[in-house]
């Protein structure tokens, strides 16, 4: 996502490990698709959406350790010209951002939920605000979903993967990403990005000691793929539908916990500005999250 945020805190564990029938055939590796053993150590299927509030669940819908959970700097990444505000729905407006002084306006949530749970498939859905939502958000013309990992799970080294749906439309940009625990950037893994063209996807790594311009991978544009990434002190090996299709060595700086990300931005330098033929709500359906360790 090429970000300049920092995360926090290590927790190593299993989250939402959950299985249905339906789902059997997609169940856990046993190994990675170059024969490495590997471990579960985190799943979510999304039965149910687990959001971290009250000290408790897996996903904080706000960037870093989501301390004040409405300071909007928290919600987007000015520095990449998003367009979005991550929203959830506890997210309260502000008053100077609103425009209105009423206390009454200001303790009441805006009730705005980017996340839908449809038959063990999670949408994290992108949306045009509008003008009247605008003015309560400090006029971003967008809203959308971010989910991360950071209170409830990190890990050095394993295999990460996700299965999903990615959106089509100028100006957007689905991810499914790494960052570490220790409020550095970079390292980042970016085990998943596309802007706006389901038929290709870009894989990278970020790096103060190595230069990785990203690598452009060929997919189907239409139904579900497998993203994943294979990451030890030595290599970081990336996989579309088990297929390799890029190994770099590691970078020096990438030996340290890493927490999930997953998110639809829009706009930025990079995607551009979403336009007229941009279809909204836009979609990007997750069937899981797992993670696993090297089983030696």
């Amino acid at each position: 996502m090429r970000p300049n945020i920092l995360a926090s805190m290590a927790f190593v564990g299993i989250a939402s490990l959950a299985a249905s029938g339906c789902k059997a055939a997609d169940g856990p590796l046993k190994s990675t698709p170059d024969g490495r053993q590997l471990v579960l150590t985190f799943a979510d299927e999304f039965n149910s959406f687990e959001r971290w509030t009250g000290g408790k669940g897996v996903w904080r819908t706000t960037f870093r350790d989501g301390r004040a959970e409405d300071d909007y700097e928290l919600r987007t990444l000015k520095w990449n010209k998003e367009l979005q505000l991550y929203v959830d729905p506890e997210m309260r407006a502000h008053a100077a951002r609103s425009g209105t002084g009423r206390s009454d306006e200001l303790a009441r949530p805006l009730g705005l939920n980017p996340f839908q749970i449809d038959n063990g498939n999670l949408a994290i859905i992108a949306d045009r605000a509008s003008s009247a939502l605008a003015a309560k958000i400090d006029r971003f013309q967008y809203t959308s979903g971010l989910i991360t990992t950071q209170p409830s799970f990190s890990q050095t080294y394993g295999y990460f993967e996700i299965r999903a749906k990615l959106p089509r439309g100028k100006g957007v940009w689905p991810a499914f990403w790494l960052l570490p625990s220790d409020l550095d950037w970079p390292p980042e893994i970016d085990v998943l990005e596309s802007i706006g063209d389901p038929s290709k996807v870009y894989v990278t790594a970020h790096s103060k000691l190595a230069k990785d311009g990203g690598t452009e991978v060929a997919v189907s544009p239409e139904g579900f793929h497998t993203y994943s990434v294979s990451w030890d002190r030595q290599e970081l090996v990336w996989f579309v539908d088990g297929r390799e299709v890029k190994r770099i060595p590691t970078p020096a700086d990438l030996n340290k916990p890493m927490y999930l990300l997953a998110n639809v931005a829009l706009g930025g330098d990079w995607a551009g500005a979403p336009d007229a033929a941009t279809q909204f709500p836009a979609r990007f359906v997750i069937d899981y999250i797992r993670a696993y360790r090297f089983a030696r």
